[in-house]
This record gives C-alpha cells, sequence and structure tokens, in this order.
C-alpha cells in the first residue's frame, strides 16, 4: 500500500485497519504533512515498518497493534523508536 507524494494535506489522524492483505506500506514525500496520531492494526503481514515514516514530524502518536509475530523484533533492532523522538506516545504490540 502507498500513500502518495502530496496526499491528504489536511489529515490530522489515520487508522489503518483490518487490511489482511497489506504487507507493505509506504509513504511519499510530502504526505501527510499534519498528521498527529497513525493508528495501525490488524495488518498480519506487515512485518516491517513502513517506509517514509521518519518524515512525519507533525505525527505525536503512532500504534503498530496486531501486525506480523516479527514486526516488534524488526522494529526494536531498527531502534525505530530513537529515530522518532517527536513521538510522544508509541505502542507497539
Amino acid at each position: 500500500m502507498v500513500i502518495s507524494e502530496g496526499s491528504f494535506p489536511q489529515l490530522k489522524a489515520l487508522i489503518l485497519k483490518n487490511m489482511l492483505n497489506v504487507n507493505q506500506l509506504t509513504v511519499g514525500k510530502d504526505a501527510l504533512p499534519k498528521i498527529e496520531g497513525l493508528y495501525i492494526v490488524a495488518l498480519p503481514k506487515l512485518n516491517k515498518f513502513p517506509e517514509g515514516f521518519e518524515s512525519l514530524v507533525s505525527l505525536r502518536k503512532l500504534w503498530l497493534l496486531s501486525l506480523h509475530k516479527d514486526f516488534k523484533i524488526l522494529w526494536e533492532l531498527s531502534r525505530m523508536r530513537q529515530k522518532m523522538p517527536q513521538v510522544v506516545e508509541v505502542r507497539v504490540e
């Protein structure tokens, strides 16, 4: 799944839920410039951190729940939390 370049310029919150066949997620350049909350829930095939998320400077809440069984391990090994210091609330389960 790709959130295309420049998409959703005013969006403050996005919920992606129960997308059983999504195994990759990419955020294009300048997409979601005002996003504050991003909730990714029940994407069981998503096994790696979505590309382009580090560029979401307005992001404050990030929930990554019920993803691929290896997701949390890869999240921790990649030290993604340290790459997103602006995010005050992170849940990875």
